[in-house]
């Protein structure tokens, strides 16, 4: 006796990239359905707005900051009033 399904054409072939598509749908849709399961526990949310000792750092920081700028322009201005031609043209 012979099998009658030796010779048989097992079906059309499906294309490799759309059982992939499909096999990661079924993934997708199925891990969305079922809950990840227990909540994690919820830190408390940091208070609004930064410290006052950290806002006065800030500050002082942008005053200095200010005032080395104001003397290094300062200078140069100076250099290049009374020394005309010591710094290098810009431009």
């Amino acid at each position: 006796m012979t099998n009658p399904h030796a010779h048989a054409n097992p079906g059309p072939t499906i294309d490799p990239g759309r059982r992939l598509a499909e096999a990661l749908h079924a993934q997708a849709v199925s891990s969305a359905a079922t809950p990840a399961g227990p909540a994690a526990p919820r830190r408390p949310a940091p208070e609004p707005g930064i410290g006052p000792a950290l806002r006065r750092q800030i500050v002082w920081a942008l005053v200095i900051a200010l005032l080395a700028g104001l003397v290094l322009g300062a200078g140069i201005g100076l250099v290049s009033l009374l020394f005309p031609g010591v710094l290098p043209a810009v431009g």
